[in-house]
């Protein structure tokens, strides 16, 4: 299992990634709706049962699972449709620093899913303690 990260461009909160990704969404022929981003590289890992962390503010936030990838060639050039479930998923606030485009995360450092109820700290603060190295 093997994790993505990503930034999420021009979002200020993980309620900003729901809320942009209401125009990419797909169903799967099951009837299952993903969402579908669109990436110029193909993964060439085995992503079964991996997730996309979300970076906004050079934290990672959130998830979403990995539900497939789909390649295809238009002009020659891989393209590769990345599908991911609709459900985001908070997780710890973890540093990272910004890229372009994906990269892969190793399970073994991949922050830890938010319990149920409970509020991560302030971006503001997180970023704060994440520069002292306290996060």
């Amino acid at each position: 299992m093997t994790n993505l990260t990503r930034v999420a461009f021009a979002c200020s909160s993980v309620e900003d990634i729901a809320q942009r990704q209401a125009g990419f969404t797909d169903m799967l022929p099951d009837g299952q709706p993903v969402v579908r981003l669109t990436s110029a590289r193909v993964p060439r890992r085995d992503l079964a049962g991996g997730s996309l962390y979300w970076i906004i503010r050079h934290q990672l936030v959130a998830r979403q699972a990995l539900v497939a990838v789909q390649e295809m060639r238009v002009e020659g050039k891989a393209i590769a449709f990345i599908l991911l479930s609709r459900e985001v998923v908070r997780v710890v606030p973890m540093h990272h620093r910004a890229h372009q485009g994906w990269r892969y995360l190793a399970p073994d450092i991949a922050p830890a899913d938010l319990a149920a109820g409970e509020e991560a700290l302030p971006p503001e603060l997180a970023a704060r303690l994440a520069e002292l190295a306290l996060l």
